[in-house]
């Protein structure tokens, strides 16, 4: 049996139980159980095609056909999108072109969801009647920094590359943001949404501590069955550990994405029937944070819990309790044969891998002196410095590993405020509308709390993490998502209950 085979019957063993132990909880106050049972059967059905297709074109153009097809049944295309997202690497390759086109556009995994999935749910937004218009703060910065990139671009390239440039940004960037910010509009609709990623992070979360303990990455073997290149998936180690990856392509980018998870599912709160089915998840989603051993994530998801305990009506409370533990814990873990290996990983003071922290010191150092020389709107040609050349890597590659300084090297402090403005906007909005609440315990609270948390939580994390896979795409979801949520709280839309799972523009539909 050979490697894929077996890493499908683990992946399929894994993932099952998952989907068996959430399917009531979720269908009770979150997604109608047609909906669960169609995403559940498309992960099922196109993880299968991945493992056994052997062919990268094969996966994509099945996954193409399927999704159009099947996926139009789905009452909730966000959901669906945030279910199926984890589903595969990013593998990527290019459309060949035609008539002196070398090619037309690169394609992976996370741009075909936003295709088939996406693209027709923002058709349909279009076409409601009523559909807002860009014009929330967060949409002017967003399009002003759109049009920035377009405009540097076009400085620099031909009308076919700015073209082709304009494509990827309206894919990755635009639709993921717009469908979001204006498909998200009611409460049960958003919790929905929020419960298929919280699904699904919790199935990649399990299938990440059975690659630590195991020290078997269940994805490795999959750019060599599906005869694409691959950059990324390879065996990592920290301190003899093995760092699990699972579909991510990277631990740093697995633990990016358990923290956005463990952010969200903190919204859901309100709406577990079960508090005990609330903690397990929450503490699977926390292992799924930790195993990767990647500090940048551990500072995210310490400061996502420490905002959203200081937000919480009994904050005192809780800070109460977390001292008392520490003050009760610490010194037993201390005294355990653990301690050394525990302190080593602790990021700022850890000794594991002290190269890495000091070549993020020189880079950023490298990238300032860079970007100072061109500061307003940055270079296209920052990666030719000699500075930045002294920071190439073993394997050939200057590694970015910060989201900021990678936007304000190439777009300047112009272009990194306008990206921060679309976060910033919408945050400060969401605070406004929590603070004036009197009801600090209600669902629109928990779920406006939970978002600024996690927003922090994100906004920490890249600034170790270069925006790649599906770095990039959860924090434009997201952004959509605080979008919709501020624009909800500004016009008043109650939705407060879930009464249709129905797609945008599609009739409405109670249900039973």
């Amino acid at each position: 049996m050979n490697e894929s085979l077996r890493a499908l019957i683990v992946v399929l063993a894994l993932s099952l139980p998952v989907f068996w132990f959430l399917r009531r909880h979720i269908t009770e106050f979150a997604t109608l159980p047609a909906d669960y049972r169609l995403r559940v059967g498309l992960w099922l059905g196109l993880t299968v095609l991945l493992f056994v297709g052997h062919s990268f074109w094969l996966f994509v153009l099945g996954t193409a056909l399927v999704l159009l097809t099947f996926g139009r049944s789905d009452s909730n295309a966000l959901g669906l999108y945030f279910f199926l997202l984890l589903l595969a690497p990013p593998f990527r390759s290019a459309i060949e072109g035609f008539g002196g086109i070398n090619r037309l556009l690169d394609i992976d995994y996370l741009r075909l969801l936003s295709l088939v999935v996406l693209f027709p749910a923002a058709l349909r937004l279009r076409a409601r009647a009523g559909a807002p218009v860009f014009a929330l703060p967060a949409d002017k910065y967003l399009l002003a920094y759109l049009g920035l990139q377009l405009v540097l671009a076009y400085q620099i390239s031909s009308l076919t590359d700015v073209i082709r440039t304009a494509v990827v940004l309206g894919i990755d960037v635009l639709l993921p943001y717009y469908v979001f910010s204006r498909g998200l509009i009611d409460a049960g609709r958003m919790r929905d949404t929020f419960a298929s990623f919280v699904c699904a992070g919790a199935v990649v979360a399990l299938m990440a501590v059975f690659e630590a303990g195991k020290g078997w990455l269940l994805y490795a073997s999959l750019p060599e069955a599906l005869n694409v290149h691959w950059s990324y998936g390879g065996y990592m180690f920290r301190d003899s550990a093995l760092r699990p990856l699972v579909s991510t392509g990277h631990s740093i980018y697995l633990g990016y994405v358990m923290t956005a998870a463990l952010g969200i599912h903190m919204a859901m709160l309100p709406a577990f029937a079960s508090r005990r089915v609330w903690v397990a998840v929450f503490l699977l989603l926390l292992a799924g944070v930790a195993v990767p051993l990647a500090r940048g994530p551990w500072v995210g998801a310490l400061a996502m819990l420490a905002v959203a305990a200081l937000m919480a009506p009994n904050a005192k409370a809780i800070y109460a309790k977390v001292l008392v533990g520490a003050i009760v814990l610490v010194p037993i873990l201390m005294a355990t044969p653990l301690a050394p290996k525990i302190i080593a990983l602790l990021p700022f003071v850890g000794e594991y891998d002290a190269g890495s922290v000091d070549y993020r010191q020189q880079l950023f150092k490298a990238s300032w002196n860079v970007l100072m020389m061109n500061p307003v709107f940055g270079s296209p040609y920052y990666m030719t410095d000699g500075s930045m050349e002294s920071m190439r890597q073993g394997e050939g590659i200057i590694d970015m590993v910060n989201s900021y300084m990678g936007i304000a090297l190439s777009s300047g402090l112009v272009g990194l405020a306008f990206f921060l403005g679309v976060f910033a906007s919408s945050a400060g909005r969401i605070w406004r509308h929590i603070w004036t609440q009197n009801d600090k315990s209600s669902e629109d609270h928990i779920v406006g709390r939970a978002l600024l948390a996690t927003l922090v939580g994100v906004l920490a994390t890249i600034a170790t993490v270069g925006s790649e896979n599906a770095v990039p795409v959860v924090y434009w979801c997201l952004a959509g998502a605080c979008a919709a949520y501020a624009r909800r709280s500004q016009v008043g839309l109650e939705g407060s209950s879930r009464t249709t799972g129905e797609a945008p523009g599609r009739p409405t539909s109670a249900r039973a």
